[in-house]
Formats: structure tokens, sequence, C-alpha cells
């Protein structure tokens, strides 16, 4: 059931929050569609959501170019816009870089995800309020140790979910300090054993973790797999695709079915356009998904954050930012990752008051 309940999530994107143009509502189209063209067609956007008005999500290709501008477009088109929102790591500091450019930096609140280093400053500086951070570094660790585990014929208790949930955290100025700190010690090779006294012999083991992009954010994903592999004795082949497409990804998927490694952990780009290779992938090795899921794939489990979860986390640092309300926008990289798509509408079921679906309450 919960897996059904997140391959819809996309499908109800467009029912989140009241629309604005009530003449939209004749018209139809996917969730994923409608959010990933909002800034063109206005079928979904604005939407009003309690006392805030979501303008829009815009993309940006993980251009860093196009993130910039579209900040400065955002506040060029809507000088009353109150809040600014990054869905993806580098989208904040882009945010701030499109703000410094405008000369708005601090006129406007801004809150993100992840722990991008201009983020952190951010928090320092009262630029940023806030952001919500995943757990990158045990996602690196956790998939190298279970995927370890199970090619050695061991057992992963998986919730019926099929989901492994790593808890989010909230920065703001009140633990950014010592959250850096900790960040510090994973960068410099000292980051945690998180198995405890678990022993498993993994000599002999080779597995492959395949991020979505080049970005600081799987740096510490990428620490959390050397230190896992030096604690098992297996191998691990960090593979980070710079270009950012599922080309990419297909070629790193095939390239490690031919070498026939034990084991794949990859971070979906396009989940949906995807299921084929995972699949394929599947019927000669164990393959999970990480940060970001491919729910009708044959994956074994999802391990990650719940980024619904993280983005009603999200949609609290907002209402704490500007309580009284107001317009906000959101910007990320592809609306096609489905992570992107549960935080929007985590953000947008936040600020609309709606319940947290009973299938995800105590998590």
């Amino acid at each position: 059931m919960a897996r059904y309940w997140l391959i819809c999530l996309g499908l109800v994107l467009v029912i989140g929050c009241s629309k604005s143009d009530s003449s939209s509502s004749a018209k139809t189209q996917s969730g994923s569609d409608a959010v990933a063209d909002a800034s063109a067609d206005a079928t979904g956007f604005p939407r009003e959501c309690g006392d805030y008005t979501v303008l829009g999500i815009l993309t940006d290709n993980q251009d860093n170019s196009k993130a910039k501008e579209n900040a400065e477009t955002t506040l060029l088109r809507h000088p009353d816009v109150a809040c600014l929102v990054g869905l993806w790591s580098q989208n904040t500091p882009m945010i701030l870089a499109g703000l410094r450019s405008s000369d708005a930096l601090g006129k406007v609140a801004v809150v993100g995800f992840d722990e991008h280093p201009d983020t952190l400053a951010g928090i320092r500086d009262q630029s940023v309020y806030g952001t919500i951070v995943q757990q990158p570094y045990a996602f690196g660790y956790r998939s190298v140790q279970w995927l370890t585990t199970m090619a050695k014929g061991g057992e992963v208790e998986v919730p019926e979910s099929g989901m492994i949930i790593i808890p989010h955290r909230s920065i703001t100025g009140a633990n950014v300090n010592e959250f850096a700190a900790d960040i510090d010690a994973i960068k410099s090779g000292k980051g945690p054993i998180l198995s405890g006294d678990e022993q498993i012999d993994g000599s002999g083991i080779r597995v492959a973790y395949i991020t979505n992009s080049l970005d600081p954010f799987w740096t510490l994903a990428d620490a959390g797999c050397k230190r896992a592999a030096e604690q098992f004795g297996c191998e691990v082949d960090v593979q980070m695709p710079s270009s950012g497409s599922i080309e990419e990804q297909k070629r790193f998927l095939e390239s490690n079915v031919a070498a026939k490694v034990d084991g794949i952990a990859i971070s979906p780009i396009d989940p949906e356009n995807q299921v084929g290779m995972i699949n394929d992938a599947c019927e000669v090795t164990t393959v999970i998904c990480q940060d970001s899921d491919a729910p009708a794939s044959r994956r074994k489990f999802y391990l990650g954050t719940s980024n619904y979860l993280a983005g009603r986390a999200a949609g609290k640092l907002i209402q704490e930012a500007i309580p009284e309300g107001g317009e906000v926008m959101l910007f990320v990289g592809k609306m096609e990752v489905l992570n992107a798509q549960e935080r929007s509408q985590g953000i947008m079921d936040e600020l609309a008051g709606k319940p947290i679906p009973a299938i995800l309450q105590g998590n």
C-alpha cells in the first residue's frame, strides 16, 4: 500500500492546494507534467495554500546559470515574493547568488535543502532561514553495508512498505555550528561507524554506488561508502554522472552488470522512464534505490529520506520564516525525479494545513 501511495504521489500534485485560476480546472494533465510546466502554463499555479501562495516551481536542469537566472527573474516578475525555496542542494546557493545580484539579499526569506557550504554560511549570516538535511553519509554507508550483507547471503530487515527511512533534520541558526562540525568530521574521514558491532566479511565483494549528478551532497555519500568498505573489507566504486542524464546512468548500470558486481545502489534521475533499465540490472545482480526511489521497479528496497515528510519540515520552516504568509517560489533541478515531486507536495500540504497521510504517520 505504501508503495502504491508513493507511485501515485505525483498524480495528486495538481490538487494539493486550491488553484487561483479556476478556469484551468477544465484542463487535464498529469501532476508531474503540470509541475514541470508550471513556469510556462497557468494550469497548476499559482496555488493558494492557506495564507501562502505558491507561485510555481522553476526548473534549471542542474545548470547553475539557469538556476541563478530563475531567482533573478522571480524577483523581477514577483516583487512581493516573500520566500524562495531551493529543493536541491545547489538551488539555495544559486538563489543567494541571484539575491546578491539583485540587491535583495536579506530582504527575502530563503529556505533550502541539504548542507551545501554556501547554505550553511547563509544560515550563519542570517541570509538563509534554515535548511532540511538528509544523511547522505548514511545513504552511502548503509548501501554498502546492506549490499554486502545480501551478497554474502545475509538478510536485511525491510518494512512491508519496501522503504528503509533515514530521518531528515532541520538546521537553523540554533544548531548550524554543531551540524557543520559533524560534516567536517565526515569529510576528514572520521565519520561514525553506523554498523555497531556487526561483523561482515566482505572480502571479494564488489558493489557500485551510482549518484544522480556531481554535487557536494554526494561527497558525503562517497565518504560513507568508503568508510563502510573499509569496515567490511569490500570494494565500492562510486559513480557520478557528470551530465546528470539517464543515458549516463544507463551506461553505468550496463557496465556494472557486465563487470558482474555483487550489488548496485542507484539514485534514479527519471524513475518512471528508468524502470526497464533497473529491472534489467535486477535480473543479474541485487539493486537498491537510494536518495530517490523507482517504486515501480523490482529494486530490493528504497533507502533514504521520506522526501514527502522532509517537504513537510521545509513547509514548517517557511511558516517560521514568514509567519504572516505571502508568496513563495520553489526551485529545483528536475521535476522528473520523484524526490522533487514529493518535497514540493509536502511543502504545499504543510502550508495548506493538510493532515499527514495515515500511511506516513509515525515515520
